[in-house]
C-alpha cells in the first residue's frame, strides 16, 4: 500500500469466527470488494494465522469458546509490531461495558450484529487507509530519524579535523556509531597492508582477529571492483557467486549480510570499510548507500590528513 491509496488485492484480511455461516459472510462480502481473505475458527487458531501470515487487518468475532474475542485481541498486541494493525471486532454485544472491554483489549473500532454490509465495507476501507497513513508516517519519522545520525556523524568526523586527533581513535568512535546506528554486530576497517585500524564489536560476538584480513575482505575477488569505488553486499539468506573455499571463514563469522565498501585516497585502494549483520538481513536504501559513501569518504581523506 503506497501514496495513500491501496489496491484491495494487496490487502490480506484475516476473519476470526467460530460460526462457520457468519465466517462465510464475511468472507464473501471482503472477497466481493476484491480483498484477500485467511480464516480462523478459534482465537487460538487466530493467533497462529496472524504469526504465519501477518494480515494487514483482522475482523474479530467477540463471543467464543475457549477464547473470547477480548482474551484473542489482547494476545494479539501483545505480539509486537502491530500498533497500526486494524482489529474491527463483530458482536452481538452493543451494551457500554462490552463497547469499553473491546477498546480495552486493543480493538480498533467495533460494529455489531446484524451487520449492514455496506457499513462494514465502508468501515473497512477507512481502517485500512487510516492504518496506512499511519505507518508511512512513521516509517517518515524513522527516515528523518537516521538521517539524522548519518548526518552526525558526519559532523564528528569533520569536527574531529579541528582537534589534535589520532587516527586509530577517530575511526573508532566513527564505527561505535555506525555499528549501532545500522544495528550491526561488527564493523572494522583494514587497511591495504592487512593492519586492522579499528573494530567496533557488538557484545557476545568474536572479533575478526584471528581471520586472514584478505578472505574477510573477499580482496582477491573484488579488487578490481574496490578500485572502481563500487561497494559490495552480500545477503547470506540469498544466493551468493562464492565458492566454498571463500564461504568457510565468512561462516565462522555468522553472517546473514556482508557489506564491502573501499577507501580511496587520491584514487588509490587504501582499505576495507566492512559491516557484518549477524542477527537478520540488513535492506540498504538508495539515499543510504549515498550516506554511507559520503562517511567512507570521510573516513578515506581523515587518513590523508594524518600522513
Amino acid at each position: 500500500m503506497n501514496n495513500l491509496t491501496f489496491k484491495p488485492g494487496d490487502c490480506l484480511i484475516l476473519i476470526v469466527d467460530d460460526d462457520r455461516t457468519m465466517r462465510n459472510l464475511l468472507r464473501i462480502a471482503m472477497e466481493e470488494e476484491g480483498y484477500r481473505v485467511i480464516e480462523a475458527q478459534s482465537g487460538q487458531q487466530c493467533l497462529e494465522e496472524y504469526n504465519r501470515h501477518k494480515p494487514d487487518m483482522v475482523l474479530l468475532d467477540a463471543i467464543m469458546p475457549d477464547m473470547h474475542g477480548f482474551s484473542c485481541c489482547q494476545k494479539l498486541r501483545s505480539l509486537g509490531n502491530n500498533d497500526y494493525l486494524p482489529i474491527l471486532m463483530i458482536t452481538a454485544l452493543d451494551d457500554q461495558d462490552s463497547i469499553d472491554q473491546a477498546f480495552v483489549a486493543g480493538a480498533t473500532d467495533y460494529i455489531t450484529k446484524p451487520i449492514f454490509w455496506s457499513v462494514l465495507s465502508q468501515r473497512v476501507n477507512h481502517l485500512l487507509l487510516t492504518s496506512q497513513t499511519w505507518r508511512e508516517l512513521n516509517s517518515l519519522k524513522s527516515h528523518w530519524a537516521k538521517q539524522q545520525q548519518w548526518q552526525r556523524l558526519g559532523h564528528q568526523i569533520i569536527h574531529q579535523w579541528q582537534q589534535s586527533f589520532q587516527l586509530k581513535s577517530l575511526f573508532q568512535d566513527c564505527l561505535e556509531q555506525l555499528r549501532n546506528q545500522l544495528n550491526a554486530q561488527r564493523v572494522g576497517i583494514h587497511r591495504m597492508d592487512g593492519k586492522l585500524m579499528a573494530e567496533a564489536i557488538a557484545s557476545g560476538y568474536p572479533s575478526v582477529k584471528t581471520l586472514e584480513w584478505e578472505k574477510i575482505t573477499l580482496l582477491n575477488l573484488y579488487r578490481s571492483s574496490y578500485e572502481q569505488g563500487e561497494t559490495i553486499i552480500l545477503d547470506f539468506f540469498g544466493e551468493i557467486d562464492l565458492s566454498e573455499k571463500e564461504i568457510a571463514p565468512l561462516e565462522q563469522l555468522s553472517l546473514t549480510n556482508l557489506t564491502l565498501t573501499p577507501l580511496l585516497v587520491q584514487d588509490n585502494l587504501w582499505g576495507i570499510l566492512w559491516i557484518h549483520h549477524c542477527r537478520s538481513s540488513y535492506q540498504w536504501e538508495t539515499w543510504e548507500m549515498e550516506c554511507l559513501s559520503h562517511v567512507r569518504d570521510l573516513l578515506a581523506i581523515s587518513s590523508k590528513i594524518t600522513e
